[in-house]
């Protein structure tokens, strides 16, 4: 008898093999070719989150459940609403990848026309649902968002994120990430993007290194000349983004990520020479360097 995780399990694996067969066979150099296949992989990706869901779902369901249908009801509404963030989130992500330094690198894009339709009457940015502090997994942080601030000053309320996303929508505007990061040193942080900041961005902050159980980690269109030592503390960092950053040596931190598994090095100054060794030292390490 096949189990109904066994089933959403098989689901994802064939929707995760027709993503690759997809990005594997289009030719990315063709306008029209590449906008066929974004437009199949974003909705494999919407599917992909639901066969995902639905798996854990059916593994954390308890014996004797006595949730009534109003409590199923409202979960599911509130999951439902995460997938479709995540999913907006995704693909606005994939086109960052796309455009490269010649898009505009701007993470708020999905949800903007409709937080201003659904709160233009609200200017008063302080976050008043204490369940919502509770309950969200993920924020975005956008420097150039007026009232970002107060959103700044509330950080350690939050309990759950897992992904903290800090952008801007102009390089070259301040921002304090020490603050930002010794605000979120109690979130049980599993990836990590800091984007677009430009010259305003030239280190990484040491607070990083209490986020322990840290899988991705992207600095991607900053002013970075070094990787530091601290970040070896990230032993469970499997996903190591630093495009569009002068960095030039990458390998004594390397060497103690041990669970690599994907590097993105586009448009830095790394030899080849030493792309070489850190593929020989990960050979499972799929790297990205053009």
């Amino acid at each position: 008898m096949i189990l109904p995780a066994q089933n959403t399990n098989n689901e994802a694996a064939q929707i995760k093999q027709q993503m690759s067969t997809i990005r594997k066979s289009t030719n990315w150099g063709d306008p029209a070719a590449a906008k066929e296949a974004n437009a199949k992989i974003e909705s494999l990706s919407a599917k992909l989150t639901q066969a995902l869901r639905q798996n854990k779902s059916t593994q954390q369901q308890p014996q004797g459940n006595d949730e009534t249908p109003s409590d199923a009801n409202v979960k599911n509404e509130m999951q439902q609403e995460m997938d479709d963030y995540n999913n907006k989130l995704w693909n606005q992500m994939m086109k960052i990848v796309r455009e490269g330094d010649e898009g505009k690198m701007d993470l708020a894009e999905p949800l903007r026309v409709e937080i201003v339709q659904e709160y233009k009457d609200d200017e008063d940015p302080t976050i008043k649902s204490a369940d919502w502090f509770q309950q969200i997994p993920y924020l975005l942080i956008n420097v150039s968002m007026p009232g970002v601030h107060a959103v700044i000053d509330q950080m350690p309320l939050f309990r759950g994120i897992k992904i903290l996303i800090v952008t801007c929508e102009k390089e070259g505007t301040p921002v304090n990430l020490s603050e930002i990061l010794s605000n979120a040193s109690s979130y049980p942080l599993e990836e990590l993007y800091v984007l677009n900041f430009g010259s305003s961005v030239t280190r990484i902050p040491s607070e990083i290194s209490s986020f322990s159980q840290l899988k991705i980690l992207s600095f991607d269109n900053n002013r970075l000349e070094n990787i530091p030592d601290y970040l070896s503390k990230l032993t469970m960092l499997n996903n190591l983004q630093i495009d569009l950053n002068p960095i030039s040596e990458l390998l004594p931190v390397i060497k103690s990520l041990k669970m690599l598994k994907q590097l993105s090095l586009v448009k830095t100054n790394v030899l080849e020479s030493e792309i070489e060794q850190i593929q020989k030292l990960y050979p499972n390490c799929q790297i990205t360097a053009k």
